[in-house]
């Protein structure tokens, strides 16, 4: 195992860790590449490269004080006979790690311990969380450590938003779910037939926003097919709902792609279509912007065709991009790029949660730069178009400690998935932000077989960058099932 850097072991030792409007995604292979290096950290001293130095350092780790010292790799002795912690150097396949381990985003505040989701920094306040990242394992396969993977939790994932630079936090946990539908009073009910309020949920969208209340309206959604385009936007919170449990009894479809030439009568009024394509996000079925947006028991479908078409297939089931959204009880269908989980710009957090819900799709179906937790879903291959690619494709901001966290899931192929020719994922590097980017932690999950098992992370989708444990965020944690490390 490798140790950790002399900054991250004082980081443990005082705090313990108890605690883009388009995409350009294809197939992981073979696109142009960027190198990119590892993040490091300092406060009140700094980590040189090379990983021998510490500057101005004053943090204690057992007693031992590293007072501008130096700790060669390699060497077990400070000037002074301290003992130095976390100095030797971890070689995994012929590339010499920085102390052992990679330190993602760890910040020790002035006069305050470690901020691991709940330390305290300069006057007593509430520290932004953030997390060390220390792994074990290979350079193709970075598992974190038991002490690391404790701070890497779905309420750190979800305790801050606003601007990265100076999140806010709040400590939002949605973790316990959403009640059950069967107790709402619906102010709105969408009916095909015509036996409720409205016959489109976007009539009842509309509605619910002129309405301008400060309190949550529920549509309910009777069962049946929707074939129309959804733009949730505005400050009203709003939950949609059916009251089946079966999700598949009501469906949200629509089959705009990226490369398809505009339709001005069939646009996604949430999603600015400039040219004479939708792109990406304009593709959208259904695009919510607006804050402390839920939906439950329901399904959201793009449903395009791909046929013989072979570029710009990008077709959004599902945009996310208020802050605060919960999707419980949801299937989202798609192919290429199904989900995406976005923000209203680079240096914004914005957060989402997803409970007890399916997503499928075939490339970097799960995408964005937003923060996400995924929390006892399904994420499934599926084989009808390519079996080589990828299930997610984060582009976290640099500045951003938390991207997607897949949690007590399943990444499962489907019955026609050959066994060991999809990859878990790879970072996006979107060109718009500061690249490289992209943050994940998947764990305690089930993986099916059709993963790589020795290099389950592909190559940047952007950049072509070529993935290295030291220079991505991208992790795992006691996953279980043939694909997972060890395929237990």
């Amino acid at each position: 195992m490798k140790r950790s850097s002399i900054l991250a072991v004082v980081a443990l030792s005082l705090h313990s860790l108890a605690c883009s409007s388009s995409s350009n995604h294809g197939s992981p292979p073979g696109t142009a590449g960027r190198a990119g290096g590892g993040d490091s950290a300092s406060t009140g001293g700094s980590l040189a490269a090379g990983g021998n130095t510490v500057t101005g350092g004053t943090s204690t780790t057992g007693g031992t004080v590293a007072l501008g010292g130096t700790a060669t790799i390699g060497s077990t002795t400070l000037p002074g006979g301290s003992t130095a912690i976390g100095g030797t150097a971890g070689t995994t396949g012929g590339a010499t790690q920085i102390g052992g381990t990679t330190a993602t985003g760890a910040t020790i505040p002035t006069g305050g311990s470690t901020a691991t989701g709940g330390a305290t920094g300069v006057g007593g306040g509430t520290a932004a969380a953030t997390c060390t990242a220390e792994y074990t394992g290979s350079e193709t396969r970075p598992l974190l450590t038991d002490a690391s993977a404790a701070c890497f939790t779905v309420q750190n994932y979800l305790a801050q938003a606003g601007p990265t630079a100076a999140p806010v936090r709040d400590d939002w946990d949605p973790s316990a779910g959403l009640p059950d539908a069967g107790t709402y009073s619906p102010t709105y009910i969408v009916a095909a037939d015509g036996s409720g309020t409205h016959t489109t949920v976007q009539d009842a969208i509309t509605a619910a926003n002129g309405s301008g209340s400060s309190s949550r309206v529920y549509v309910l959604v009777k069962p049946g097919a929707y074939r129309e385009l959804v733009c949730v936007k505005g400050s009203v919170p709003i939950t949609i709902y059916g009251t089946d449990a079966d999700s598949t009894k009501v469906t949200i479809g629509f089959d705009n792609y990226n490369g398809k030439p505009v339709d001005a009568t069939k646009t996604n009024a949430c999603a600015a279509v400039s040219g004479a394509t939708y792109g990406t996000s304009g593709s959208s079925t259904f695009f919510s912007s607006s804050p402390g947006f839920q939906a439950q028991n329901l399904t959201i479908a793009n449903d395009f065709a791909e046929g013989s078409l072979t570029s710009n297939l990008q077709a959004v089931a599902l945009t996310v991009q208020g802050d605060r959204q919960v999707f419980q009880n949801v299937r989202l269908i798609g192919n290429q790029d199904t989900l995406q989980v976005k923000s209203s710009a680079t240096g914004t957090v914005a957060r989402s949660y997803f409970r007890n819900s399916y997503i499928e799709g075939d490339t970097d179906f799960i995408f964005g730069r937003g923060t996400a937790v995924f929390d006892s879903c399904t994420i499934t291959y599926v084989s009808g178009r390519k079996t080589n690619s990828t299930h997610i494709a984060p582009s976290t901001e640099a500045t951003n400690p938390f991207g997607f966290l897949i949690i007590n899931s399943k990444m499962v192929g489907d019955s026609g998935m050959p066994t060991g020719t999809a990859f878990l994922g790879r970072s996006w590097d979107d060109s718009s932000a500061t690249a490289p980017n992209g943050q994940a932690v998947i764990r305690n999950t089930e993986i099916g077989g059709h993963i790589k098992i020795a290099a389950p992370w592909a190559a940047a989708a952007t950049s072509s960058r070529a993935f290295s444990a030291s220079g991505n965020r991208l992790y795992e944690y006691k996953n279980t099932g043939p694909g997972a490390a060890g395929g237990s």
